[in-house]
Parts: structure tokens; C-alpha cells; sequence
């Protein structure tokens, strides 16, 4: 009989054979799919953090007049597109079917014999099942993220213009979901500091910028001819210090200052004026003195 060291060490060795295969890459998937399925017999898909919000966004981008622009200017339309449309479509019907091969595809991305330690991780990690059976913006992330870090390690590996240009859609994409990701912009370092000839350098550094500027300027643009604010989002934790001066503190008052009494006059002529708020008999005094986050 064979020590127990020797044999698994052996499976070891042929599982790390097959994982560098399109072989492996199904059972991966197919191991994923299960595992997914188990979780969701103790954690059903429920609504995410911010669901709200995502939702909001959602509803309001399909109409000719939003009502609240903090959801459609404070989010893009990545995730709320995915989160909106499948409890939209089918009555929700198919939002848990595709969670599910979301959370398979991210993980099979990484199925590879050099990241085969970080499959059996990601698989055996509660945190990343439970990310997945959240509906926001998180697990779109994780999925179009897993997607992405192929599209860059192909790049690496087998570099080209149509390859770097594949990578900079995907920053683009990946802003579109998450605005923070434009951080991500700055691997535009990578094909410069490529080992071929300068023109080269430039020509792959183009491919990868224009991409991902169309994309995410073309959202800003968007923004600015319907909502008339160039921005990508707006809002986030920038918001954090205006709730703490106006809902808790109750510091705001028209005369503190011109920034104050502009945000008075805008009030007055864009809010309380207008239905349900006129209707509601809601003062300026009230508004300032009994503030809410409403």
C-alpha cells in the first residue's frame, strides 16, 4: 500500500495536469454550478447592498423625466442594467440561473494550473459564495473582473493591438459598473513598458486608451445631455458630509452664506413649488428646520 503523502501528492500533480485543460476548465465550471446551488439551499439570492438605489437607477433611466437624479447620476449603468433587468425580466425567474453561472464563470476564469490553488479558494471560501447570492453591484464586479484579468493575461502573454484594445473595452465596462475602477486606467503603463519597438509601444497604448475613453466619456456625455451634469457618477461618500450638516446637525440655514442661500433659491423654486411638495404645505423654514433624508 502507498503512503497516504505519495498519493496525494499524485492527485495533486493530475489535478494540476488537467486544470491547465478545456477539460479542466468544464469541471471547474461544473464543480462552481454545484457549489452555488448547495449555498443557496441555506442562502436563497436576496436583494444586495444598496438594492435600493440599483433599482431606482433602473426604473429612472428608461424615463423621459427622472424624478430623483441622485440614482441615475449616482450610479452607472453596469450593474443596474444586470441587477434591474433580471428581476425586471420573467417576473425575476431567471435572476438565480444566472447569478449562478456568474459566480460558475468567475471562478472558472481561474482555472489555470498556475491559479488552481486559487480556484479550490474561491470555492471553498463562504464569502465569495455568499458575495453571489446578493443581488448589487458586487457580484457583477467580481464576475466582469474575473472576465477582464483574462483579457490582460492574454495581453501579457500574447500581445497585440486588437489584445490591449480587448483590455482597455474591459476598463471601460468595468467603470461602467463600478466608477471606481478608472483607477484602473493607468495600466495603459503596461504596453509602454513593453519590450518592442517605441512605435509599437504607442500604437498598443492608443488601442488600449480609446476603447475605455469611449466608453466611459460617452456615459459622462450622456449624463450631460440629459441631466445636464458631465460626470460619470456623482455622489458616493462626497454626500457623507452635507447629511451630517444638514439631516443630523441641522446646521444649514439660508443665511450662512451665498453657497447657502443659492441652495435656499433652488430649493424654493425646483422642490416646494412643485407637486407633492406643494400640495404637502411644506415651508422653506420647514424644509431647513425639520431636515430628513428625504
Amino acid at each position: 500500500m502507498r503512503p497516504l503523502g505519495e498519493v496525494s501528492s499524485r492527485l495533486a500533480r493530475r489535478a494540476v495536469a488537467v486544470a491547465g485543460t478545456r477539460a479542466g476548465v468544464a469541471i471547474v465550471f461544473v464543480v462552481a454550478l454545484a457549489v452555488w446551488w448547495l449555498q443557496a439551499l441555506v442562502i436563497p439570492l436576496d436583494g444586495g447592498r444598496d438594492l435600493g438605489t440599483y433599482l431606482g437607477a433602473y426604473v429612472q433611466l428608461f424615463q423621459a423625466h427622472p424624478i430623483d437624479l441622485g440614482y441615475v447620476l449616482g450610479r452607472t449603468p453596469g450593474a443596474t442594467l444586470v441587477v434591474g433587468g433580471l428581476l425586471d425580466f420573467a417576473g425575476g425567474a431567471l435572476a438565480e440561473p444566472v447569478v449562478s453561472l456568474l459566480y460558475a464563470a468567475s471562478i472558472a476564469a481561474f482555472g489555470a494550473r498556475v491559479a488552481l490553488l486559487t480556484v479550490v479558494v474561491l470555492l471553498a471560501y463562504p464569502g465569495y459564495g455568499i458575495l453571489f447570492h446578493e443581488l448589487s453591484s458586487d457580484a457583477v464586479f467580481a464576475a466582469a473582473f474575473a472576465g477582464w484579468s483574462l483579457l490582460v493575461i492574454r495581453a501579457l502573454r500574447l500581445p497585440s493591438t486588437r489584445a490591449w484594445a480587448l483590455v482597455g473595452a474591459g476598463v471601460g465596462a468595468l467603470v461602467l459598473v463600478r466608477p471606481g475602477n478608472q483607477v484602473l486606467l493607468l495600466l495603459v503603463l503596461l504596453p509602454l513598458l513593453s519590450h518592442v519597438r517605441g512605435r509599437v509601444r504607442v500604437t498598443w497604448a492608443a488601442a488600449f486608451l480609446v476603447p475605455a475613453i469611449i466608453l466611459i466619456g460617452g456615459w459622462a456625455v450622456h449624463n450631460g445631455i440629459r441631466y445636464d451634469n458631465y460626470t460619470i457618477a456623482r455622489g458616493g461618500n462626497a454626500t457623507v458630509p452635507f447629511f451630517r450638516a444638514f439631516v443630523t446637525d441641522k446646521i444649514v440655514r439660508p443665511d450662512n452664506g451665498p453657497q447657502s442661500r443659492e441652495l435656499a433659491r433652488a430649493v424654493q423654486r425646483d422642490l416646494i413649488s412643485k407637486e407633492p411638495y406643494r400640495s404637502y404645505g411644506i415651508t422653506l423654514h420647514d424644509f431647513f428646520t425639520e431636515a430628513s433624508p428625504r
